[in-house]
């Protein structure tokens, strides 16, 4: 159960790897790509959920995510860690939390992400069950 939780959590993590691009595409080398600059985030999300939400939405469950490059299942844990699976790539650690309306994650190193990810905020919005977060695509995990 231990190791399931772990890989359910790494999956999460890079969830928003993907959803920021920070992921070079598999053809290319494995490392991060450092051109993130850091998302300053508005006070409102206009359309989007409040922190509240987010932080209800998100905890203590898994979440399939589709971005541009790649593909995954983070665990967003109720203490703000993470545990997200990349697939075909692997599994990392990270940290989220819920602020003025976004997302902000971080991620640990791993042998694909060497250099690990710093916070990183990305919008997100959505309803039943089907959201965005920056340009990827966020479901439930059954």
């Amino acid at each position: 159960m231990t190791k399931y939780v772990g890989l359910v959590v790494a999956a999460g993590i890079l969830s928003g790897c993907a959803s920021m691009n920070v992921f070079k595409d598999s053809s290319s080398d494995t490392t991060a790509a450092p051109n993130l600059a850091p998302v300053n985030p508005p006070m409102q999300n206009a359309g989007g959920l409040t922190s509240g939400q987010i932080k209800s939405l998100l905890s203590g469950k898994s979440w399939r995510w589709k971005g541009p490059k790649n593909s995954g299942v983070t665990l967003y844990a109720s203490d703000g860690t993470s545990l997200v699976e990349v697939t075909g790539k692997g599994t990392t650690q990270g940290r989220w939390e819920a602020k003025d309306g976004q997302l902000c994650e971080s991620f640990s190193p791993a042998p694909f992400l060497p250099q690990g990810v710093p916070m990183t905020c990305q919008p997100i919005t959505g309803s039943g069950g089907a959201y965005l977060v920056g340009q990827a695509n966020f479901t439930l995990a059954s």
